[in-house]
């Protein structure tokens, strides 16, 4: 009698079809894991770019005592402008790594913190920011 070793045809096209379902379940959790690990990458550039800001508004502040960098500033890269400062406008170099927003603002309080950031655009992501958490998103706010 003759021995027949490998797999018939039958049992490797049941071998794929269960190689191709799997993949199809496994797609969109990939996908998705994919698309919060960039929003979590945004959310933490925002961050880095938020204390780059109030440490240079600080700086800013320090070395001219009459200036109080305060309410809204725009933010472009590594400067921002900041025409509502007390008693004339300032514009503020900032040292940060990462991704740097391209658009959008800054608020700060009195002291110098960054009190709320609105439509900082990072990558193709927007990010506000109410003062203690940051929410990235792929759509401005509604109340631009």
């Amino acid at each position: 009698m003759k021995s027949n070793k490998g797999f018939t045809l039958i049992e490797l096209l049941a071998v794929i079809v269960i190689l191709a379902v799997i993949a199809l379940i496994a797609t969109p959790i990939i996908l998705n894991l994919i698309e919060k690990a960039r929003l979590g990458a945004a959310e933490s550039s925002a961050y880095a770019y938020i204390e780059a800001a109030e440490k240079a508004a600080v700086v800013y502040m320090m070395t001219d005592n009459k200036i109080k960098v305060t309410g809204d500033c725009t933010a472009d890269g590594t400067t921002l402008t900041c025409s509502a400062a007390k008693p004339s406008s300032a514009e503020l170099t900032l040292d940060v790594k990462g991704d740097l927003p391209s658009e959008g603002s800054l608020t700060f309080g009195e002291n110098g913190s960054v009190t709320g950031a609105k439509d900082l655009k990072i990558g193709s992501y927007y990010v506000k920011f109410d003062g203690s958490k940051a929410t990235a998103s792929t759509t401005k706010s509604a109340t631009s």
